[in-house]
């Protein structure tokens, strides 16, 4: 658990701890079900790892993805083509600051879009908030890693 309480000229900066019970590992988890559920291509269970108002840059540079995205392409009878992936997460880190996560990570393997597939690493800064219902993903930001893993 990350707690510190540091007292400097009468001033008391606490640093995030993680919210009662919960560890890196246990979010980790959270996260891994999610992607589980994106390889599997349970859209509905994706769905639910999201709020309403999720936001996401995709890796590839292209415009951020928002709540409404969908159902506009829907009625405008456009395909949009997010791909599909069999990644793994890779040097993953979580801060706690009360009821919000900041998660750093990498995702590594193939991902197909458009009927191309790559294998990519992308690096990955992800909010996640957590509500009655558990933790929910508020965005998640990714872009291509540049040089090694090493």
């Amino acid at each position: 658990m990350r707690s510190a309480l540091t007292m400097a000229s009468g001033l008391v900066i606490s640093l995030a701890a993680p919210i009662a019970g919960q560890t890196v590992e246990e979010l980790r988890l959270v996260v891994e079900e999610h992607y589980a559920a994106i390889h599997a291509e349970e859209l509905a269970t994706v769905g639910e790892h999201h709020l309403p108002e999720m936001t996401w840059f995709p890796y590839d540079g292209r415009l951020l993805y928002e709540s409404g995205n969908l159902e506009s392409a829907q009625r405008m009878g456009a395909r949009l083509d997010y791909g599909t992936a069999n990644v793994y997460i890779n040097h993953f880190n979580a801060q706690f600051y009360d009821d919000v996560a900041v998660l750093t990570f990498y995702l590594v393997g193939p991902r197909t879009v458009s009927g191309v597939t790559e294998d990519i690493a992308t690096r990955v800064t992800a909010v996640w908030v957590r509500d009655g219902a558990g933790w929910k993903e508020a965005h998640h930001h990714e872009s291509r890693l540049e040089g090694s893993m090493n």
